[in-house]
């Protein structure tokens, strides 16, 4: 990421209009492009984010924290201190389609769309299912052309511990305990094996792609979060200006997430601690540690509007965090959480916090703003692994060590 001393108005306008698309705006891209007679940007990027980001720090102290930390206090979204709040109503959950890997099923992700999941296992493989193909109990067999599993991918040697959808939808991303990370072309068809792939010397178990997805985070067995430029393939170190205490975990790595806008990174580790980075100069701005009172940290997640991360620990504990000041907001309590994958989610409107009990083998609810406890669900005969929630519907996406995953939904829709 280096500097631009000068740009011309055509530069600046391509920036603009690639920012623009990276927030979701390519139509108000397009009529720029038309207005302006420059070539419309086809891909987004936040590369202008990061330039008025390291602008604003070379200002100054004080101007680069309100760069850098200006998610935690946008508007809209969960907010705790709202008053007249009215208590979350959970969905009755019903399976509308399982299907089964060769292994333990060990992980799931939604694209941002929502039309697509990809699930891992411990048989090495992937499948992706497109959730439109996907039916109602009621509505009876799919065909066999519309069957929701419209691919199986190949190609690591180990347990898939990670996945992260890039934000055009068209390429996914696996890690593993083989050692690698690998990205998929999605738009080829047929295709069963990655063009493009990351390797270190310790296994991965999470990543996650920057909003712009030219850089892919990762966390594994190695205390050092990764950060690897996808064009380029260059891979950097967070932290690696800072003091040895603040640059790394002192254990694995568990977790790791981008907030929405991508300027902030947050990791969790076996060490008991999260920490919070910058996302454009990967300082280490916050360590909450003892997070939960010295347990491994197995979650770690960010709140749409940025405001509030929400960590699951295997002191059976899920807590919201205010990301700008690490102060604890919340606690949800009355579910075992004591297996090392363990990981609470928000619902797609973020009125529930949810994390899968290990003991009970079902689904916990949590009102996200009170933390009261309103419906067990969703239940499994044999322990949960993993569970995903749909960003766009009330749906579940969750794995089993039964070997299968299964998708949920409200028996309203």
């Amino acid at each position: 990421m280096e500097d631009e001393q000068a740009v011309s108005r055509e530069e600046l306008i391509t920036l603009i209009m690639r920012q623009l698309s990276a927030y979701g705006y390519s139509d108000l891209s397009q009529e720029i492009a038309a207005h302006t007679k420059v070539p419309v940007a086809a891909v987004g990027s936040s590369r202008l984010e990061e330039l008025v980001a390291l602008g604003l720090r070379s200002e100054g102290p004080a101007a680069a924290s309100d760069a850098d930390m200006r998610s935690v206090s946008e508007s809209g979204g969960i907010d705790v201190s709202r008053e007249h709040h009215v208590l979350a109503q959970a969905p009755q959950y019903i399976v509308w389609y399982k299907t089964k890997h060769k292994g333990a099923a060990t992980t799931a992700e939604f694209s941002r769309d929502g039309r697509y999941i990809a699930t891992g296992s411990t048989d090495a493989s992937l499948k992706l299912i497109e959730v439109d193909k996907v039916r109602s109990p009621a509505a009876g067999s799919a065909r066999r052309e519309d069957k929701p599993v419209i691919r199986t991918l190949y190609h690591h040697e180990a347990e898939i511990t990670g996945l992260a959808f890039h934000p055009n939808g068209l390429v996914l991303a696996s890690c593993s305990a083989d050692h690698t990370i690998k990205l998929f072309d999605l738009s080829v068809a047929y295709g069963k094996h990655s063009f493009q792939s990351f390797r270190d010397n310790y296994a991965y178990r999470s990543i996650a792609f920057h909003p712009s997805g030219d850089y892919l985070v990762a966390g594994g067995d190695a205390c050092e979060v990764r950060l690897y430029n996808v064009r380029t393939g260059r891979a950097y170190l967070l932290g690696a200006g800072d003091s040895p205490d603040l640059a790394r975990h002192s254990d694995t790595i568990t977790r790791v997430c981008y907030s929405a806008n991508g300027s902030l990174i947050g990791s969790a580790s076996r060490d008991g601690s999260i920490k919070i980075w910058y996302g454009v100069s990967g300082k280490c701005v916050r360590t909450i540690s003892r997070a939960h009172g010295g347990k491994a940290v197995t979650g770690v997640v960010f709140s749409r509007n940025s405001k509030y991360i929400l960590s699951t620990g295997l002191d059976s504990r899920v807590r919201m965090w205010e990301a700008a000041s690490g102060k604890l907001v919340q606690t949800y309590e009355g579910a075992v959480l004591d297996t090392a994958s363990v990981q609470a989610v928000y619902s797609h409107d973020e009125a529930l916090v949810m994390a899968p009990d290990s003991k009970s083998s079902e689904v916990v609810s949590w009102d996200a703003v009170t933390g009261t406890l309103v419906a067990r669900g969703a239940d499994h005969k044999q322990r949960i692994t993993w569970i995903a929630a749909s960003p766009t519907t009330p749906a579940l996406m969750t794995c089993s060590v039964d070997e299968c995953v299964r998708f949920w939904c409200s028996d309203s829709m």
